[in-house]
């Protein structure tokens, strides 16, 4: 006969510590999270350019999340994948990008990179106990937090032009900053189906800078326009997935081995915040410490509250899964921009509704190979057709790729699976646009995983 006793340290108390602990951590990497040296002319339109939210996991599978679930990684956009999760996951990316512009009179190339994500999800119930008390719930929780880049913007183009009347006119259009998003899901399972929530807060700074010099007028002289825009507001999204059983394991009738998973979002329209200080003035020029020599201000306007509009979206997905070996899968998605507003910074662009689609595959060799460690290494490729929501000059812009990935396991002290997961994506935006970026990513991850979180101890 055995009784379980609780440990005064065990866990009410340690479940708040840990808690705090993950908020703590996720509001930490929040100063990490630099700007990238990032010159993307089609960063000026919107909240500039949209950041990948999955990781790198997902990333050499093209991104495949919606119906992505895996006990030991963690899947931002389907927060219905944290309720299968079966050890504490830390999982944080890094990504370089390497972006090659041209259009029909010049070409550049552009290296970017940063912190990509930060974030940790547990069950809510040790896989632990479960074992040790012979007792299988179809209850399972999952929740998490995590820390991502959402938009970015950067950009410095220059043009000149001959006017009459006024001589040669030089235009600057300058730009930098971004948002991010924190984000806290909640999971439910019972049986084989799903349920999950994202709640998130989107926040950030964007400054939009445009000065024109004319040149030829004497004394010269510049108009400069200048938006501060900070954003901040409350989004969120709903996900289901839900697996059909096609085998079980031959001795444990409740553990699949083989199925088939269906998923869905979706998310409404948001209204987000945002306040806007607008200054325009008149100046001889710029000085190199960045101040205006001669400056007369025209106009100024502080503390400006809008309102940004944020679309509906949803998405489904397939994954075919043998466990510990093979994982193909493809999804569509939609997304409602044409409901876009942003009333901080109307700049008289045109938005479309946009779909995607995309296709992914992860094998593994032999998972369990004791002599030969590249079998157990996982191999991911896949391939994408995005649309981009802004329009340019009429044209809308099409992003289509293909990836590679790889996941190199770890085994950490007491046992525990962690991983290294390497992504690289090759893709091109905007062909036949006014301006086409060829470009080059590699996403880094690393998965920590610890299954000793919520553990009950117990004495015999």
């Amino acid at each position: 006969m055995h009784h379980n006793v609780s440990n005064p340290k065990d866990p009410l108390n340690r479940l708040s510590m840990k808690f705090s602990f993950s908020l703590v951590l996720l509001l930490a990497a929040a100063t990490a999270f630099g700007q990238p040296k990032l010159n993307s002319p089609y960063s000026r339109y919107g909240l500039g350019d949209p950041v990948n939210q999955f990781f790198a996991s997902q990333a050499g599978m093209a991104g495949q999340t919606t119906a992505f679930h895996d006990p030991f990684h963690l899947n931002l956009l389907n927060p219905a994948s944290y309720s299968y999760l079966r050890a504490t996951t830390l999982e944080a990316g890094l990504f370089a990008k390497r972006s090659g512009y041209q259009s029909s009179s010049a070409s550049r190339n552009v290296w970017s990179g940063n912190l990509a994500y930060m974030a940790i999800g547990f069950p809510l119930r040790s896989p632990i106990n479960e074992v040790l008390d012979r007792r299988k719930s179809p209850w399972q929780f999952g929740m998490g937090f995590a820390l991502t880049p959402y938009t970015l913007v950067g950009y410095n183009v220059e043009t000149v032009d001959t006017l009459d009347q006024l001589g040669i006119v030089q235009n600057t259009f300058e730009g930098n900053g971004g948002t991010y998003r924190l984000t806290w899901s909640n999971a439910v399972k019972y049986k084989q189906t799903a349920l999950g929530l994202n709640l998130g807060w989107i926040f950030g700074k964007n400054t939009y800078e445009n000065t024109t010099v004319f040149s030829d007028s004497f004394p010269t002289y510049s108009n400069t326009s200048r938006d501060d825009i900070r954003i901040n507001g409350l989004v969120w999204n709903l996900g289901l997935q839900h697996d059909f059983v096609l085998k079980y394991a031959e001795n444990d009738k409740t553990t699949p081995v083989r199925w088939l998973t269906v998923g869905l979002t979706g998310a409404g329209t948001h209204d987000i915040k945002s306040t806007a200080d607008r200054l325009f003035l008149r100046s001889r020029g710029k000085l190199s410490n960045g101040q205006y020599e001669s400056a007369d201000t025209l106009l100024y306007d502080a503390g400006v509250k809008r309102t940004i509009t944020l679309p509906a979206a949803f998405s489904v997905g397939l994954q075919y899964v043998i466990a510990n070996k093979l994982r193909v899968g493809g999804e569509f998605a939609y997304e409602g921009w044409s409901a876009f507003r942003n009333d901080a910074r109307p700049d008289g662009s045109r938005y479309r509704n946009v779909s995607s689609v995309s296709a992914g595959v992860e094998f593994i060799p032999d998972y369990a190979s004791y002599n030969n460690y590249a079998k157990r290494v996982r191999l991911r490729a896949g391939g994408y057709f995005r649309q981009d929501p802004r329009v340019i000059n009429g044209q809308g812009l099409d992003d289509i790729g293909v990836t590679l990935g790889l996941g190199f396991p770890v085994v950490l002290p007491r046992q525990q699976t962690s991983f290294v997961n390497a992504a690289f994506e090759l893709g091109k935006l905007g062909t036949d646009s006014p301006i086409e970026e060829a470009y080059f990513r590699v996403t880094v991850g690393f998965t920590l995983n610890d299954n000793s979180w919520f553990y009950k101890r117990r004495f015999e």
